[in-house]
């Protein structure tokens, strides 16, 4: 057998999938038995009892996750963009700038973690059906032994026998226990969470049958009576229902029993209290209660998610619009490209602005961030994490939960920022708001009440008074209600090992009130069978009962009764039927009226206590055969039973006399009505939904404070226009002055209309709480409804109660909390989250969901800030690249960009606090920047896109700006300018992560830190690695070296992205002092010098502060039984060192900042400056286009550089000659200054080496030498131009490169030009010429081509082609020529004189110069780069000054002169919202 210590395994959806198989209309099943053995025949085709909760095997593991990934929007979209992107690379359909990979492989990578989670989780699950499915029971063999058997093993019909404390492998019907009359008591907690033992019993023929059997407790011994047992078991076709069965056991020989609830013995249930049982298996696996009752959590879409999914849908309309700006200024851009000789545009099959929109839609994929949805869930599962480790909301006491300590749960990782964007709150009453420890304190017996309600005072009072009249002789009705209590229940009596009485009660209202009456003098002391007795103390006699039928209470009948046949003293034997329920229903069944009564409870309810009516009937012989007849036949029915069981019971509940009433107190859990006013100041609506009286509702109202004096409140009943005197009652007065209450009758009525749906709506919106009462489980999930569907805007709401009947209301919330009280754990089972006492929900929802909330609302934020920074300057370097599709970032650098990126926002989603957890509480008005959608706000919006705007551009323009002197120092090249921007990129990033951290620990220091250690692990491991390089992307071989060696490098890397983060700290600080949010207001009133210097400090206080939050519920200190509950180490407490900065936005922060900025770079901008201003030079303009350029980009790049003076430029004289013919340039200058081994560079622009097509033409290994095939020199080098020369022979190597060769060259009278070229050594390295070089036939070489530049012995390892095959980043070339040797005095006239062969004439707005110059630290002369940081840091010094004004002119909304509250920042919030 197994123990039932073992711990409860959830079935989850494909257990409930492989249920649903059985046939739809499945007859009665029958199950027939002979000699104590089933008949094989009557038991075929039954499903088998193993169950399969996992998904995969190892056949289907991968199709089956992949297709079930593919649900996801994100995914199919970047699937499809991959296949785009790889039609667009290897098609001529249209033009792919972005390597397919890029995208692929990201997302192979992200469905891989997916995945290997997937596949981790069924893991487990096979582990867990493994251990089920192996699991040990006795069965009764052909020999009538027990024998054991695998629970997988287990068949329809086997005989079972079940020990003590072991659990029941399948659906059983008992045929014989042990306990008295067949009794046994089973233990459901398995099931339903209920911590009461239930009563079953063996049917009586079976059970007479096999009494007196040899078997022993622990199921060894002999079954021989087995042998005589014949006949079959009729079963009703599986179901879902835990409370009833339907069925018949038919024995040889003897009428057919009916078999209900008590007589099923159900699967995941344990045998309590009773040595053994024997049974027969009906229901098996897959059919059996307990897997049928497997449901799937329903799903929960937080509404985050929802406005997350939309700002999806708005970012790719935006990705397209962008893509058809992008064709639509290519191909306006193609008339200008035509004059440009070198290039030869892409032949595409697609009409041309499809497919060039396609190509910008691939090129801004990247704006859909791809890495969102799981890291949101890792985030996720780091606050489930902290809400269960959070040991404030740990509650131990002895005597609840077995004296373990319950620790919050959750159960719906996606829901955790819901908690903090609460706006309605439906609450059960009974359970959630008390204790559910019931108390029995007053009772009113014949016009009399009895006992006093002393709140605190244990106990019920007034047993000397009852006992004074009983003593008088004038206690008959008392003795008659007192025996109602003590028979008229389904109470168990047990005992426990010392031999003392316990009771086993299935709610505590029965265990108060029979427990309560004994104390009376009528001691309920156990049944056996049929038969109960009862211990009379005034008689001194024991009372015996037998009860011929029990009348079920449910949520409909609101009441229960037992017909009774009590013993004469040799007389005739006496029937009655006793009752108790509502006093709505027991009223009604009553022929006399009962004016007392009604008083009476009335004021047991003003007092808060809970009432029910006790009535009697004394019923005839012949009414009792009748009835029993008609109870006989409905308990028979294996179909609508409990319906007609019902009807039979309205027939004798009728006419009866009533007896008197309870009145039960319901203790307040403690903290219950500070939570509530704290939950109310939050400005959460608060709706609470019980099945009390509307009396008793309004006085636990005004206990809990969830009414208060000042409020009218407004009640809607079944009188006539109720709703009319309601709106007419609450008139004009404030929201937090109206209440209202309507009844579960009134709300039946109105929600039969829908106009008076609506209405009741609209009045209940108007009122700050609203308390319905008598109220069914269907009528709690109807008003959830009503909020959720007709609210404007979907407010979020939250649902909290303890007990089955409020499970549908949890469901239907958005939000659903369990208490884990005394009515089972059905509650905490059905809910999203679960705590143990209401109390906590401000810790749940003030403290972890609004913390949840900002940290879900700010990582999203963020995500969605660096991808469009990224995907923004990706669009302004098409401005730049002839609208080409050319990407600024080489591909496989790009691919580390979503995990680098990801890396510093991480332990903000997860951990970050922007208050303490005890400000917040202290504050409840915080709560609404959640409630009101603050973070996500279109202000909110609006502020994050115009930080990526600002971002952006500075990124990419400012560093555009340092290119000419990256250009001279050999660093101007397409990929090292784009790892350069790269670089700035990354680093903006990462700062913006510490700018939105609000609370720094080395966790938010150290993913920065390792941000930055996996991009140089990157560069290190690609693009310093030769072998990897080689494979992926030659061209980048060794770029990080030539990078970090160029000083422009570690300017643009300081520089830009600080003038990046000021501008952003700027524009923090007047979003924030302009537009506060509620934190911000908060803060604002706080002036750190005044008596509120202690409120200040709490505002940033360290988390170990919060410690002093932490309680103990019990009474007893939390030890190491605890901590296998709970994590109490300093992480999961967050306790950890950390500290809060709120750089930028204070006005302080913002002045400092922008000193240290300013500072910073005008040091670095007036040292650019001084650089170039020292650097002499003269340009010598000698060809300049024929054709105007028409484009404002041309006209930018045929511009001399900043800082150029006009005696510095000469005009070279030419000789003419036509287009692409050699012309002879003489020019004869002054040096301005001395100049010390000058310097030779040429100038040319516009001339785009960044066009894609440009970019990607050359084949790799052909300029490495080797022999490559005709078919990839075509893939390759497209244009049969730039592969075949006009004599017919090959080019090599070939490509647009290749064939676009800057082959002028110079001379300079009395002065030697030593030709030194800015090539990379490692790229000199990687060129070689074939082995057959020069001799292989048919072969156009580089040397022959141009003879001038390139010499035969060198071939393609010549340096100027090597130095020219490393493409400009921009439209414009400014590349080295050569050095001279010697020194030009000031004044010296120089002679220079040019072979002009490159033509330039045809391309619009074409200039060549020829520029001699010192090349200084910081190249030549160009002041642009310079005089921007100069400005820059003149502005960070103007926006700090700016920062410290506006504080001393203008206050923010947040300080004001009139007294304040919270409330009044709550208020005054949503009302501006």
């Amino acid at each position: 057998g197994r123990s039932s210590t073992r711990r409860r395994f959830v079935f989850p959806r494909t257990a409930r999938r492989a249920s649903a198989a059985m046939p739809g209309g499945e007859k009665d099943r029958v199950i027939s038995f002979d000699r104590g053995a089933a008949q094989q025949k009557s038991v075929a085709g039954f499903a088998p009892n193993s169950i399969k909760t996992s998904k995969y095997e190892w056949y289907n593991f991968v199709p089956r996750n992949i297709w079930e990934q593919l649900h996801k929007f994100g995914n199919v979209y970047f699937l499809c963009i991959s296949i785009i992107m790889y039609l667009g690379e290897k098609t001529p359909l249209f033009v792919g700038t972005i390597k397919a990979f890029s995208t692929l492989g990201l997302l192979l990578m992200m469905m891989s973690i997916t995945a290997a989670m997937a596949l981790y989780d069924d893991m487990r699950r096979k582990a867990a059906d493994a251990e089920i499915n192996n699991s040990i029971a006795k069965k009764v063999s052909s020999g009538f032994k027990s024998t054991k058997r695998k629970w997988a093993e287990i068949a329809v019909g086997d005989i079972l026998v079940i020990g003590k404390d072991e659990e029941f492998p399948a659906d059983v019907v008992p045929l014989f226990c042990t306990g008295d009359g067949g009794n046994c008591y089973v233990s459901t907690a398995n099931l339903d969470g209920e911590t009461n033992l239930k009563l079953k019993t063996a049917p009586t023929a079976t059970q007479a049958m096999l009494a007196g059997t040899s078997a022993t407790g622990n199921g060894s011994g002999s079954f021989d009576k087995l042998a005589g047992l014949s006949g079959k078991v009729i079963a009703e076709p599986p179901s879902a229902n835990i409370h009833d069965f339907n069925g018949s056991i038919e024995i040889q020989g003897a009428a057919a029993e009916s078999l209900g609830g008590k007589q099923l013995l159900m699967r995941g249930t344990v045998l309590r209290n009773t040595a053994l049982c024997i049974g027969i298996v009906v229901y098996t696996g897959p059919d059996t209660r307990m897997v049928r009752n497997s449901r799937p959590a329903p799903l929960k879409q937080s509404s985050l998610e929802v406005i997350t999914n939309g700002a999806m849908g708005i970012i790719l309309a935006v990705q397209a619009l962008l893509a058809v700006v992008g064709a639509v200024w290519h191909c306006s851009f193609q008339s200008d490209l035509k004059g440009h000789w070198y290039l030869y545009p892409e032949q595409i099959i697609l009409p041309e602005a499809v497919g060039w929109w396609l190509t910008f839609f691939t090129l801004y994929s990247n704006m859909m961030p791809i890495s969102l949805y799981p890291t949101v869930e890792f985030c996720n599962a780091f606050q489930c994490y902290f809400i269960a480790n959070d040991k404030t909301m740990y509650y131990k006491q002895k005597g609840f939960n077995n004296d373990v300590g319950f620790a919050a749960k959750t159960r719906s990782s996606n829901l955790c920022q819901e908690l903090g964007q609460v706006s309605y709150m439906f609450s059960d009453k009974t359970g959630t708001l008390t204790q559910n420890d019931m108390e029995l304190k007053r009772v009113s017996i014949d016009g009399r009440t009895f006992g006093t309600f002393e709140p605190g005072r244990p106990g019920f009072n007034g047993g000397a008074e009852m006992d004074a009249l009983r003593n008088a002789g004038q206690g008959q009705a008392i003795e008659a209600f007192l025996e109602a209590l003590a028979v008229s229940h389904t109470v168990m009596a047990t005992t426990n090992d010392a031999g003392a009485l316990n009771y086993e009660a299935e709610s505590p209202d029965e265990y108060a009130l029979v427990s309560g009456v004994a104390d009376l003098g009528w001691a309920f002391k156990g049944r056996r069978g049929n038969d109960l007795w009862v211990d009379v103390k005034r008689t001194g006699g024991r009372a015996t009962y037998t009860v011929l039928a029990t009348n079920a209470f449910n949520s409909a009948r609101k009441r229960m009764s037992v017909v009774v046949e009590k013993g004469g003293q040799g007389g005739p034997p006496e029937y009655m039927l006793l009752v108790k329920g509502a006093d709505n229903v027991m009223l009604e069944r009553t022929d006399t009226k009962q004016p007392v009564l009604e008083q009476h409870l009335k004021e047991f309810s003003m007092q808060g206590l809970r009432t029910l009516v006790i009535g009697a009937r004394r019923l005839n012989k012949s009414e009792v055969d009748g009835f029993l007849e008609g109870y006989d036949k409905a308990n028979r029915a294996t179909h609508d039973r409990e319906q007609k069981l019902a009807d039979v019971a309205e027939g004798v509940e009728r006419s009866m006399t009533i007896l008197g009433a309870t009145a039960i107190e319901d203790k307040l859990q403690d903290g219950v009505p500070e939570a509530i006013e704290n939950i109310r100041r939050a400005g959460i609506k608060l709706w609470v939904l019980t099945g009390d009286k509307l009396e008793t509702a309004r006085n636990i109202g005004f206990s809990t404070k969830v009414l208060t004096p000042e409020m009218t409140i407004a009640i809607i009943d079944e009188e006539e226009d109720a709703m009319g005197l309601a709106e007419a009652a609450l008139g004009d007065l404030r929201l937090e002055q109206r209440a209202l209450m309507v009844t579960g009758q009134a709300l039946g009525a109105i929600f039969a209309d829908e106009g008076e749906k609506l209405r009741l709506l609209e009045i209940a919106q108007g009122c700050c709480v609203l308390i319905a009462c008598r109220v069914s489980p269907k009528q709690k999930a109807e008003m959830v409804a009503l909020v959720r569907e007709n609210v404007p805007g979907s407010p979020v709401t939250l649902s909290v109660g303890d007990g089955a009947n409020d499970v549908p209301m949890i469901q239907e919330a958005q939000v659903g909390v369990g208490i884990a009280g005394k009515e089972g754990r059905q509650a905490v089972n059905n809910s999203d989250f679960a705590i143990a006492q209401f109390r906590y929900l401000e810790q749940l929802m003030l403290v972890h969901g609004r913390w949840n909330y900002r940290r879900a609302c700010t990582f999203t934020r963020f995500t969605f800030w660096r991808n469009m920074v990224q995907v923004l300057m990706m669009m302004y370097y098409t401005w730049v690249s002839g609208f080409s599709g050319t990407s600024l970032f080489e591909d496989w650098i790009r691919l580390s960009f979503n995990l680098l990126c990801t890396l510093p926002i991480l332990p903000v989603g997860c951990m970050d606090e922007d208050v303490s957890a005890r400000y917040a509480l202290d504050n409840p008005n915080l709560y609404g920047v959640g409630r009101l959608n603050h973070d996500m706000s279109v202000l909110k919006m609006f502020h994050t896109v115009s930080s990526a705007v600002a971002h952006s551009l500075v990124l990419t323009w400012v560093t555009m700006a340092a290119f000419p002197g990256m250009d001279l120092r050999g660093t101007g090249d397409y990929y090292t300018f784009g790892t350069t921007c790269y670089t700035c990129l990354l680093i903006a990033v990462n700062y913006q992560a510490v700018f939105l951290t609000n609370k720094h620990n080395a966790l938010t220091i150290g993913s920065v830190v390792l941000s930055f250690v996996g991009y140089i692990f990157w560069l290190l491991a690609y693009p310093s690695n030769p072998w990897l390089v080689e494979k992926l992307a030659p061209n980048m071989y060794m770029v990080p070296s030539h990078m970090v060696r160029n000083v422009y490098f570690w300017f643009c890397v300081l520089a830009v992205p600080m003038l990046a983060m000021m501008l952003d700290v700027f524009i923090s600080f007047l979003y924030h002092h302009f537009f506060p949010d509620l934190v911000d207001r908060s803060r604002n009133k706080v002036d750190p010098g005044s008596r509120d210097r202690e409120q200040a400090e709490l505002l940033s206080t360290p988390e170990s502060s919060d410690a002093d939050l932490s309680q103990d519920d019990g009474d007893f200190a939390l030890g190491s039984e605890d901590r296998k509950q709970i994590d109490l180490g300093d992480f999961a407490q967050r306790q950890i060192w950390s500290t809060h900065l709120r750089f930028g936005k204070r006005h302080h922060g913002v002045l400092l900042a922008g000193i240290v900025a300013g500072t910073a770079l005008l040091i670095m901008g007036i040292s650019a400056v001084r650089d170039s201003e020292r650097s002499a030079q003269v340009r010598i303009l000698y060809q300049q286009s024929d054709v105007l350029a028409t484009s404002i980009w041309d006209r930018i790049w045929q511009a001399d550089p900043i800082g150029t003076r006009p005696d510095e430029i000469v005009l070279a004289n030419c000789t003419g000659a036509a287009v692409g013919v050699e012309e002879l340039c003489t020019a004869t200058f002054s040096v301005p200054q001395t100049m010390v081994n000058p310097m030779v560079y040429y100038a040319i622009g516009p001339f785009y080496q960044n066009y894609n097509a440009y970019l990607r033409s050359e084949v790799t290994k052909e300029l490495q030498g080797e022999e490559v095939s005709e078919s990839l020199r075509e893939e390759k080098c497209a244009a049969v131009q730039t592969r075949i020369a006009p004599d017919g022979k090959n080019i090599v190597p070939c490509g647009m490169k290749a064939t676009s060769l800057f082959n002028d060259t110079y001379s300079i009278v009395g002065y030697d030009i030593f030709r030194s070229t800015a090539a990379w050594r490692t790229d000199v390295a990687r060129y070689n010429n074939p082995v057959d070089y020069p001799t292989r036939p048919n072969t156009s070489w580089l040397f022959e081509r141009y003879p001038d530049v390139v010499n035969e012995s060198r071939g393609v390892k010549a340096e100027p082609f090597v130095d020219w095959m490393r493409p400009s980043a921009m439209p414009r070339l400014w590349n080295r020529y050569g050095n001279i040797n010697g020194t030009f005095q000031q004044g010296d006239v120089v002679h220079l004189t040019i072979q002009s062969r490159f033509p330039m004439k045809s391309i619009p707005g074409g200039r060549k110069s020829v520029v001699v110059t010192e090349l200084g630290a910081m190249g030549a002369r160009h002041s642009g780069f310079g005089w921007i940081l100069t400005y820059s840091g003149v502005l960070c010094y103007v926006m700090a000054v700016v920062a410290w004004l506006i504080p001393q002119s203008c206050k923010s909304p947040g300080i004001s002169s009139r007294s304040s509250d919270s409330d009044s920042d709550a208020s005054d919030a949503e009302s501006s919202v």
